[in-house]
């Protein structure tokens, strides 16, 4: 009779685990419809997509590890921008009343449902054309919760049971703003030229001596022989400022910027190298900086006051994008006054990096 009774348990855990085992992952089913990899994480073995769509680098996956959210995002290149656009709120829009920076574009359906945040106003009414303003808000109000960056959508969610119609269109939808975000990117900030220096004028030559057969008799003495006047030196030529030495990155292990930003990466990230070994390394790096802007953290109970600044600190052949620039973006003590081109070497905590936008994100840094 136990016998019995125990086979019969039995053969019910075997008939669910069947089920589980058979039931159809939409996940794969979505990654074959949009043409991405399937894999999973480990060790929880939670399911990601990767890829490309239209050019575009894409990626599905649960954030820090939660099986009940959902998180996609979608990649281009920078715009330059230091832009960020997510929906209205009524605590957003306290303090945008309340003076903090809120900027709007004149179209009132727009600016009731953004908030944006630039470094240069001058260039959104280019990249916030009509068609484009029109597909935004289409997209907050199907995912209130997105957030347009400058270089990546991102959209997170609540859902531990997604369809497959629910994952290939919210990737579809997401993909068509960033090919529109990526076509109206506006020109670069360029350096302003140098001041040309003021051409000094050099003095007329004196005329030649009269010769004595032409000269008129005259009571006073002669010039001919009279020297002609000094010439002024030339100013020299100010000594060109000496090159700004550049470092070499330490702290970081022989090959880092191939393994996960090039051909390896999808290997160095399934390795879970970087969480296990290099986050939280201490770093020195040097670079050329491509934009600045100051910020405000009030986060903890003692605010911080500091400069973001995006500094390219290595360049490699992408197979996405050919040649690369690797770009850090360094959080730094202190409000600097950074020129874009300016070389600097500055040291931090390694905190985290996205190989799909070649970014590395290093906290708590000072200029050395």
């Amino acid at each position: 009779m136990e016998l019995a009774i125990i086979g019969f348990v039995a053969a019910i855990a075997l008939g669910a685990w069947l089920r589980v085992a058979t039931k159809p992952d939409p996940f794969r089913s979505a990654a074959g419809s949009l043409g991405l990899d399937h894999s999973r994480t480990v060790p929880d073995m939670l399911p990601r997509l990767s890829g490309t769509i239209n050019g575009l680098p894409v990626r599905v996956d649960a954030p820090d590890g939660k099986a009940t959210q959902i998180r996609y995002r979608i990649f281009y290149p920078d715009l330059g921008l230091a832009l960020r656009l997510e929906r209205e709120t009524t605590i957003s829009r306290t303090l945008g009343a309340l003076g903090s920076g809120d900027r709007e574009v004149g179209d009132k359906t727009f600016d009731a449902k953004f908030r944006v945040n630039t470094s240069r106003p001058d260039a959104l009414q280019k990249l916030l054309t009509p068609e484009l303003r029109s597909q935004l808000v289409e997209l907050v109000d199907t995912y209130p919760a997105v957030i347009v960056g400058d270089g990546e959508i991102t959209l997170v969610v609540d859902d531990d049971s997604p369809t497959v119609m629910t994952l290939v269109n919210t990737v579809n939808d997401l993909v068509i703003v960033g090919a529109i975000l990526n076509a109206n990117r506006p020109p670069p900030l360029e350096k302003p030229a140098p001041r040309a220096r003021p051409v000094r004028e050099a003095p007329s030559e004196a005329p030649p001596p009269a010769s004595p057969s032409d000269a008129e008799p005259t009571t006073e003495s002669p010039r001919g022989d009279a020297p002609p006047p000094p010439q002024p030196e030339p100013e020299p030529e100010p000594p060109a400022p000496p090159p700004v030495p550049v470092a070499p990155p330490s702290g970081l292990p022989d090959g880092f910027y191939d393994d996960v930003f090039g051909e390896n990466r999808l290997s160095f990230e399934a390795d879970d190298t970087f969480e296990q070994e290099i986050r939280g390394s201490e770093v020195r790096l040097s670079g050329a900086v491509k934009q600045s802007s100051p910020y405000e953290d009030k986060s903890d109970l003692a605010p911080s006051t500091g400069t973001k600044a995006v500094v390219t600190v290595a360049k490699i052949d992408n197979d996405l994008y050919g040649k690369t620039d690797i770009d850090a973006v360094v959080h730094l003590h202190g409000r600097l006054d950074l020129d874009r081109g300016q070389q600097i070497t500055f040291t931090g905590t390694l905190d985290g990096v996205d190989a799909f936008m070649r970014n590395l994100f290093v906290t708590d840094a000072r200029i050395v």
